[in-house]
């Protein structure tokens, strides 16, 4: 991940700029103004981690990145809605897609947040904290779920 830091770092010191634009984008600029492209893994200068992608709600509670977990909430939720639409329980492939999205943004997540100077948790700390925001996330699909009468 180090590595990973040190590449934005230095793209930065050339004039490049990043910043978060809203609550899950994050821009990250040429000195000319034109946008990288940070979700294609194999050109953007952060690359992918296999990290986030394996355990995203961990490595977002650790440096405190909350917009996982409302993601997860309204992806969630609208798999739901989507199912009960359908009338099939074929609907899966958010979380997937979020999970793909947030490996390609993390190293610049985690660059902002050490730029922020975030105090982070430990990484057992945010194992369990995660568990229970992604139980609290999916809250509201459970009830969506239990309503719509979607198994």
């Amino acid at each position: 991940m180090q590595k990973r830091l040190d590449s934005i770092d230095a793209l930065i010191c050339e004039g490049y700029t990043l910043k978060r634009d809203s609550w899950i984008d994050i821009q990250f600029n040429k000195s000319s103004g034109e946008r990288v492209n940070t979700i294609n893994p194999w050109k953007s200068p952060g690359g992918f981690s296999w990290i986030a992608f394996f355990f995203p709600q961990v490595v977002c509670c650790q440096i405190r990145e909350w917009s996982y977990f409302y993601w997860l909430a309204t992806i969630t939720s609208a798999s739901v809605l989507l199912s009960s639409l359908f009338n099939n329980d074929s609907v899966t492939t958010g979380g997937f897609l979020l999970n793909l999205y947030y490996a390609c943004l993390f190293p610049y997540m985690r660059y902002l947040a050490v730029e922020e100077e975030r105090k982070e948790f430990s990484v057992l700390t945010a194992f369990f904290l995660s568990i229970v925001l992604t139980v609290v996330a999916v809250v509201p699909c459970g009830i969506l779920a239990a309503v719509l009468g979607v198994e």
